[in-house]
C-alpha cells in the first residue's frame, strides 16, 4: 500500500446494547505484515474484522485505510481492497472452479486472466482432480479449501481471516500457511487474522495483539 501503513486506528471505541465490545485508542498496522488477534469468545475480535472489512462503523473514532477515512466512506473502490474470510462460511451451488471463479467475474476480471488465475489457485490449493465437481459432492477438508481459494484468487491488498483454522484438517493447514506467506512475500498483502489457535499463529504471524474484554493487553 503506498501510504506503507494498511491501517490507522483511533479511539476506536463500539458497543453492543450499551457495552462496550471494542476500546482501541491508537493502532497502527503498517502494510505487507501478518497480524494475529488473539484473545477468548467475547473478546472483540471479530468485531474488529467486521470494522477493518469495512462492513459495519464503530460507535466512535476513525479508522483510515491506506490513508483514507473507511467509515464513511462509500467509495465501492476502497471495499474491494479488502475480503474477509468469515469463521463459517458457505459454498455457492455449483462446480468448485465456478465457486472460485464467482468474484473474479463480479470485480470484472477478463476471462483469459480469470482462467489463469483460478487454474493457478486450484493448483496450489491442491484441488484440481475436484474443480469440475459440484460443491455438494467434495470433502469437508476440500470444501474449506475452496472457500480460502474463493477469498485469495482476488488477490486484495488486504486479507481478514475469521478462525481460519477452525474447519481445516490436519493435511490443509500448512497449504493455508504457505498460501498467506506467499501473499505476503510476492505481493505484499496485509494479513490480519482472529484466532485461537496457538500452533497456527506461532507459524505465522509478525506480531500478536492479545485482546482481552475489548482491549488490547500486553
Amino acid at each position: 500500500m503506498s501510504s506503507g501503513v494498511a491501517y490507522s486506528i483511533r479511539s476506536l471505541v463500539h458497543r453492543y446494547d450499551g457495552n462496550t465490545a471494542l476500546d482501541i485508542p491508537h493502532l497502527d498496522l503498517p502494510s505487507g505484515r501478518i497480524y494475529a488477534f488473539t484473545g477468548p469468545n467475547g473478546s472483540g475480535k471479530s468485531t474488529l474484522l467486521f470494522i477493518l472489512a469495512l462492513l459495519i462503523a464503530p460507535s466512535s473514532g476513525s479508522v483510515l485505510l491506506d490513508g483514507v477515512e473507511s467509515i464513511r466512506n462509500r467509495d465501492p473502490r476502497l471495499r474491494r481492497r479488502v475480503t474477509l474470510i468469515h469463521q463459517k462460511p458457505v459454498l455457492f451451488s455449483t462446480t468448485v472452479r465456478r465457486n472460485i471463479a464467482y468474484g473474479l467475474h463480479a470485480h470484472g476480471c477478463p476471462k483469459k486472466e480469470i482462467r489463469r488465475r483460478v487454474r493457478t489457485i486450484l493448483e496450489e490449493m491442491n484441488l484440481s482432480a475436484v474443480a469440475d465437481k459440484h460443491a455438494a459432492k467434495i470433502s469437508g477438508g476440500e470444501a474449506q479449501r475452496a472457500v480460502l481459494a474463493r477469498s485469495l484468487v482476488l488477490e486484495t491488498p488486504v486479507l481478514l481471516l475469521d478462525e481460519p483454522t477452525n474447519s481445516l484438517d490436519d493435511a490443509s493447514r500448512p497449504i493455508l500457511v504457505q498460501m498467506l506467506l506467499g501473499a505476503k512475500r510476492t505481493r505484499g498483502a496485509t494479513i490480519v487474522i482472529a484466532a485461537h489457535d496457538s500452533n497456527f499463529i506461532d507459524s505465522i504471524a509478525d506480531r500478536v495483539f492479545p485482546l482481552e474484554e475489548g482491549k488490547i493487553r500486553g
